[in-house]
């Protein structure tokens, strides 16, 4: 009988060590059944106990995490047109656009898809080639979908084309909202683009490669001036690709928006409409594309120019007193512009009323703020955060239940008061501007030295230049236009040099006749004003 070797028997005081099999059940040398030693054998598994089988697991063909090649390219375009309709959507269904607007965006962007149509519906041919990608045009390769600004190749759809799109569909619409009101839809958050890339689908971003991500990325605030530039090379990209030639500006709702946000009288609106016809505006984007393109031939910053220069005229910043000849004339009356700046500060300050941080300038808020925040705005600026950056796609962190996020809870009766409605404010604000107009005495008598409204008219050629009451109006009108201040100035001086040549061409052609008087203004004019005008004097 064979035996095997095992631990102790230990059954009645037992010390047997050798084992032997009997069906299926272990007995010591000694008889001693084992429990719970039991062996089924198989006759078909013989001679086989003892050993382990180990079964190989499938590996499974890995493919590549990201895109490439037209997939890339594809996937990319996809993502785009999908921030492209998140943006719309929500133009339509939170800022009340009409529905139509969504399809006309769409039309649009179909026109430029059409430029990567090459790129992404090629034959099949060296599908399987690795691509790389680069924003700069391949040698010997013909790339269409190149657009050159500036020296500059925009080979692919950037983020703030999209907003750009949009307001080129509401131009063709003829609705009346301007580059300044997206730029400051875009600050507060009411329409998808600071951190767009949390709106995107994690499948979607996780197979976009990173070159594709950072164009649709913000890695700095977007200035207003950015989104002007973008819009006229949209214009422009339209206009040489398609032949599309956008309408100009609709003047009278946007002319009637800017004044009302300035709290200006209303006769300021006529003055507007006299000041085109002289200067010639169109408020339509230039066509040409040769040379460099100046401040004035963009639409915006022509009805701006317009304000600030009929404002100038029909109520100025200094302290001269001039008569008008008639009780008709809007001159007499006279805007208290420090009652204006009052009212303005007023009108801006409605956001952060109570203590708030304010809608739009969380994020303007930077790491010295903090130490000054009261707690209210710790906990407005975190819920601010917490809605902008942190990614909920992500798979949860075990530990994320021990650090609960959410909006804190505010008492009722500590809470801040419901803003006041905007369209009340400014009414409001208009209302007490307009009370508070100052009448002017009117002579009747053809006096030649009595000043009349127009003289002594002051231009500023630089920012230092501006009085403290008139700096207060460029701002305002600038950030209403979605310009910087400098750049209003340059743009208002550029349209008075214009004026000035007007008013000296008329004085020859008096003088000197027509014929002479033409001739010796086409020898002395320049038509190049550019933004490094200068002039030698500072009033006409």
């Amino acid at each position: 009988m064979d035996y095997t070797t095992r631990g102790v028997c230990g059954q009645e005081g037992c010390r047997e060590t050798r084992y032997y099999l009997d069906n299926g059940l272990w007995f010591c040398r000694r008889g001693h059944q084992q429990e719970g030693r039991q062996v089924e054998e198989e006759p078909d598994d013989f001679g086989t106990q003892g050993k382990t089988y180990r079964v190989k697991k499938v590996v499974a063909e890995k493919g590549p995490k990201t895109y490439r090649g037209r997939q890339a390219y594809s996937l990319f375009l996809q993502v785009y047109q999908l921030i492209l309709w998140k943006q719309c959507h929500a133009l339509v269904q939170d800022r009340g656009f009409p529905a139509q607007f969504e399809h006309v965006v769409r039309d649009l962007w179909a026109l430029r898809l059409e430029t990567y149509s090459d790129k992404i519906n090629n034959p099949s041919e060296g599908e399987e080639e690795p691509e790389f990608f680069s924003s700069q045009p391949s040698v010997g390769q013909e790339e269409p979908s190149i657009i050159k600004f500036g020296g500059k190749n925009l080979q692919w759809p950037r983020l703030v084309d999209s907003v750009g799109l949009c307001y080129l569909g509401a131009l063709l619409m003829r609705l009346p909202v301007g580059i300044g009101d997206f730029h400051r839809m875009i600050m507060c958050g009411e329409i998808p683009y600071i951190r767009v890339t949390r709106s995107i689908p994690r499948e979607m971003r996780d197979k976009l490669p990173q070159q594709f991500l950072s164009i649709i990325e913000t890695t700095r605030l977007l200035k207003a001036e950015h989104l002007q530039k973008a819009v006229l090379q949209l214009s422009l990209l339209y206009r040489r690709k398609f032949g599309m030639q956008f309408p100009a500006l609709n003047l009278p709702p946007i002319l009637y928006r800017h004044i009302r946000r300035l709290a200006l009288p209303i006769d300021v609106y006529s003055a507007v409409k006299r000041l085109q016809d002289l200067l010639g505006f169109s408020l339509e984007f230039p066509n040409s594309f040769a040379g460099r393109t100046r401040l004035l031939d963009l639409p915006e910053i022509q009805v701006i120019t317009l304000i600030v220069i009929s404002t100038k005229l029909l109520f100025p910043f200094d302290e001269i007193k001039r008569y008008p000849a008639s009780a008709k004339e809007p001159t007499t009356q006279v805007i208290d512009w420090k009652l204006w700046a009052q009212e303005q500060r007023h009108y801006d300050s409605r956001e952060t009323a109570g203590g708030r941080i304010g809608k739009g300038n969380e994020v303007l808020v930077n790491e010295r703020d903090v130490f000054d925040m009261t707690p209210s705005q710790l906990d407005e600026y975190m819920d601010w955060y917490e809605n902008s950056w942190l990614d909920n796609s992500r798979v949860a962190n075990p530990l994320s239940d021990l650090f609960p996020t959410g909006p804190a809870s505010v008492d009722p009766q500590t809470a801040a008061p419901l803003e006041e409605d905007n369209e009340e404010a400014i009414s409001s604000m208009l209302k007490k501007v307009t009370q508070q107009l100052q009448p002017r005495k009117v002579i009747l008598e053809d006096n030649t030295d009595t000043p009349r409204p127009g003289s002594s008219y002051v231009r500023y050629k630089m920012e230092s230049d501006l009085p403290e009451t008139a700096r207060s109006f460029y701002e305002t009108a600038a950030k209403v236009a979605g310009i910087s201040l400098s750049t209003l100035v340059r743009a208002v001086s550029q349209a008075e040099y214009k004026i000035t040549r007007w008013l000296e061409d008329q004085r020859r052609i008096e003088l000197y006749g027509d014929a002479a008087g033409m001739e010796f203004a086409k020898f002395d004019s320049s038509d190049d004003m550019g933004e490094d005008m200068t002039d030698s004097e500072d009033s006409s």
